[in-house]
């Protein structure tokens, strides 16, 4: 801030130009830019959780599909047969009856050109292996020799079981093949009796060819999973993990969360799709690169940002011209201000041609010094003057009906001879009048106001006896608060004079006092007369209203005593504070005054 402040308004004007030009064009930038980032990254998770739940349905469909083909082997009635009979046969009646299997199996599977090989196992007889391929298995292969044969007796999710990817066990595989499997358990019939196992593999090339995605635009950067709960990859589009176990990737982690977000994986952030399959129990995960997204707009952003740059370099050279036009005719004038300020009250600033507002205030101050000494005698001195006549006069102000009761008060108790009371009242009034001496506008802690208070209500206790009573109510923190002298005395003398001198008993006066962070807060209540509504709007309007350079005019209505008071609140705190009439239900009067809050 001080460097501010010693900068010339020249270097002020290009600077403040400048500033105000780039951060619109950079706060307008920022905002453009995360708020097109947000809804591209909206619109990216809304196409992914899309594709991930058509690409499952089409998986789903496909497994249907095969599910419905292993059902036609195991309800085929050679299958059965030789099954059922397996432990029955000899070597030669085994090559007769997988010769006849195989052909049977290629005329089942003959329109299915994705399913690469379909295997029997019988259950009587583990030795042996019935089956169709498209390329042979080893020799001697058996059902132990089988990964998935440990957990297939075990699993009961399902009437079959989809094993995950992994290369084709075969003699003539020289491709390396990857196949997954569908497995079922095959059952006698009637009986229900195991009789034997079927695995059935499908090329994963028919996992591509169904899922087919591809993206829009030109950057085909997406990762395309199908996973199973254990993280085995089903089908990966770019071939990479097909047939493995994923890193980094927790699919339990997937499946408890959202169907899209945002994740972490091998150090690069993505925006994920997933569904998974309740019928399949495999995941389809898509993966999109958060720089992919973002790239595009970031070129977008950096061409802008040169775009810019030069526009601000242009901005500070016209900001530049445009301070210098205005700062230069300144400058001529400070100098003819500093010869004023000597004294030198007869020169004149230039007088120049120019319509604006540079030449406007040349001849503006030129005008001001020919009025600068009728100013400062007819209005600066009279105005000071004026305001010291009205503090004078406010407290020069003191009610002598209260003065002379008092007296009479002395007279009547003399005459009785009830000298300790005379000693109270005098002491009483003596208090008063010291108080009422010092400097009306000092404050004092709010227990020197309260104490004067009682000094007041003694001498009227003794003036009116059992006519009414007095209560006091302060938090014991507020006794330390400041305000101003003789502000509350005549508020509760107005109680007394106006509400309670004509009742003849059963009067109150209560003095409530209160606080919040900012105002203390003085109620002066008591259950007299009253003032009717319309008395009390008038009242009020009159309080907010009152001009603290005029003269009491209003007194018929309101009291030299409240009028001085709010005029006094007003000159020292401003017009946001002071007294104020208050509704009271039952009758009587309520008056409001309001400082602020002080202790110091």
């Amino acid at each position: 801030m001080k460097l501010w402040k010693a900068w010339n308004l020249k270097t002020k004007v290009v600077l403040s130009f400048s500033f105000l030009f780039a951060f619109s064009i950079i706060s307008s930038g920022i905002f453009y830019y995360y708020s097109s980032v947000g809804e591209l990254k909206k619109q990216t998770l809304q196409l992914l959780d899309t594709n991930s739940t058509q690409i499952t349905r089409s998986i789903e469909l496909y497994i249907e599909d095969m599910e419905k083909l292993s059902l036609s082997v195991f309800y085929d009635s050679l299958v059965q047969h030789v099954l059922s009979h397996s432990e029955q046969t000899n070597e030669a009646e085994d090559a007769s009856l997988n010769q006849q299997i195989t052909s049977h199996l290629l005329n089942i599977s003959v329109s299915w050109p994705s399913v690469q090989g379909i295997y029997l196992y019988p259950t009587d007889n583990k030795a042996v292996t019935y089956y169709w391929a498209k390329r042979s298995p080893f020799v001697g292969n058996t059902i132990a020799q089988e990964p998935w044969y440990p957990y297939v007796e075990t699993y009961t999710q399902s009437p079959y079981l989809l094993w995950p990817t992994m290369t084709e066990n075969t003699i003539t595989n020289f491709q390396e093949k990857k196949v997954f499997s569908l497995i079922r358990e095959i059952n006698q019939i009637p009986t229900g009796k195991k009789i034997g196992y079927m695995k059935m593999d499908m090329d994963i090339q028919a996992i591509k060819d169904l899922v087919s995605y591809r993206e829009y635009g030109d950057a085909q950067d997406s990762s395309l999973f199908i996973l199973t709960d254990q993280g085995n990859v089903i089908y990966d589009n770019q071939d990479s993990w097909t047939g493995k176990v994923i890193e980094g990737i927790k699919v339990t982690d997937l499946i408890g969360k959202s169907t899209s977000g945002t994740l972490t994986w091998q150090g690069e952030s993505y925006l994920y799709g997933s569904y998974r399959s309740d019928h399949t129990h495999w995941t389809t995960v898509i993966l999109k690169p958060m720089n992919s997204i973002t790239k595009r707009l970031k070129e977008i952003r950096n061409t802008v940002m040169s775009i810019e740059s030069l526009i601000l370099l242009l901005v500070i050279v016209i900001a530049w011209f445009i301070a210098t036009g205005i700062t230069r005719p300144l400058r001529t004038m400070i100098t003819t201000m500093r010869h004023v300020e000597r004294g030198d009250f007869s020169i004149r600033a230039s007088q120049t041609d120019h319509r604006n507002e540079i030449g406007q205030l040349g001849r503006v101050f030129n005008k001001m010094l020919d009025s600068l000494q009728d100013m400062i005698s007819r209005v600066y001195v009279a105005e000071l003057r004026e305001k010291d006549a009205q503090l004078l006069a406010l407290q020069a102000q003191i009610n002598p009906h209260f003065l002379f009761n008092t007296l009479n008060v002395l007279k009547s108790l003399g005459r009785k001879g009830a000298t300790t009371d005379v000693v109270e009242v005098t002491e009483s009034l003596a208090h008063l009048f010291r108080y009422s001496l010092y400097d009306w506008n000092g404050n004092v802690e709010l227990r020197e106001e309260l104490n004067l208070i009682q000094s007041y209500m003694k001498i009227q206790t003794i003036r009116f006896q059992d006519r009414f009573i007095y209560e006091l109510d302060i938090p014991e923190r507020l006794l330390k608060a400041r305000i101003l002298r003789l502000t509350i005395q005549p508020l509760v003398e107005n109680a007394v004079v106006h509400g309670l001198e004509q009742r003849k008993s059963g009067g109150f006066i209560s003095v409530h006092v209160g606080a919040d962070d900012e105002t203390l807060e003085i109620f002066v209540s008591d259950n007299g007369v009253g003032i009717n509504k319309q008395t009390q709007e008038m009242l009020n309007r009159n309080f907010a209203e009152i001009d603290i350079h005029r003269s009491n005019t209003q007194t018929e209505h309101m009291g030299i005593a409240l009028l001085n008071i709010q005029k006094r609140l007003h000159l020292i705190y401003g017009n946001q504070y002071g007294l104020s009439f208050l509704h009271k239900p039952g009758g009587g009067t309520t008056i409001r005054l309001a400082v602020p809050l002080q202790f110091e």
